[in-house]
C-alpha cells in the first residue's frame, strides 16, 4: 500500500490526482507491523526531481527528529537520531531506509520529505516542500499464522 500525498509550493494537501506541472508527489511505505529484532524497510519515491530528500521520525508525544538526509544520489548523511539503519539513494527519485533489529521504542510515524534546495534545520520542517508518512508499529509477541496471511 502506498500513500499519495501531494504538495504545491509549501502548502501540503492530500488528493487523488495531479493536474498542475508544479505539483510534486511522494509515495512511501504506508505501514509496517513488526516484532522486536525484525528488520524494517521503508521506501520513498518522489517524481519532481528534487535535489534533497529526508527521513524523519515522530515518536508519541515528541516532535520531529531528523534520521538522515541526502543532497543527491549516493550521498547519505546522519541526522539527530542514532539508531542502527542504512539509508540508500541510488538515484534522484528513490530514498530507502532499512532499520536493523527494531526495538519497541522505534514505534513511530516516519516521514519522508523532499525539496529542491534547503537550509538544513531539522526543527524547521516547513522549509521542505513535501511530506508523506509511514507508520511503524511493533509487537511484543510474534504474529499468528492467521495474521501473517493477511
Amino acid at each position: 500500500t502506498v500513500l499519495d500525498t501531494s504538495c504545491r509550493k509549501e502548502l501540503c494537501f492530500q488528493h487523488r490526482f495531479s493536474c498542475y506541472r508544479d505539483v510534486s508527489r511522494i509515495t512511501q511505505t504506508s505501514s509496517l507491523v513488526l516484532k522486536e529484532d525484525d528488520k524494517a524497510t521503508l521506501t520513498c519515491s518522489q517524481n519532481y526531481d528534487d535535489t534533497f530528500m529526508y527521513w524523519y521520525l515522530q515518536q508519541p508525544g515528541k516532535g520531529l527528529q531528523l534520521i538522515c538526509y541526502s543532497p543527491g544520489p549516493n550521498q547519505e548523511f546522519k541526522g539527530d537520531i542514532h539508531i542502527e539503519y542504512k539509508a540508500q539513494r541510488p538515484n534522484r527519485s528513490d530514498f530507502s531506509l532499512d532499520i536493523f533489529s527494531v526495538k519497541m521504542n522505534y514505534s513511530a510515524v516516519y516521514f519522508c520529505a523532499s525539496s529542491l534546495n534547503t537550509a538544513l534545520q531539522s526543527h524547521f520542517l516547513s522549509l521542505h516542500k513535501l511530506l508523506s508518512f509511514s507508520v511503524l508499529s511493533l509487537r511484543r509477541e510474534p504474529l499468528s499464522a492467521q495474521e501473517e496471511g493477511m
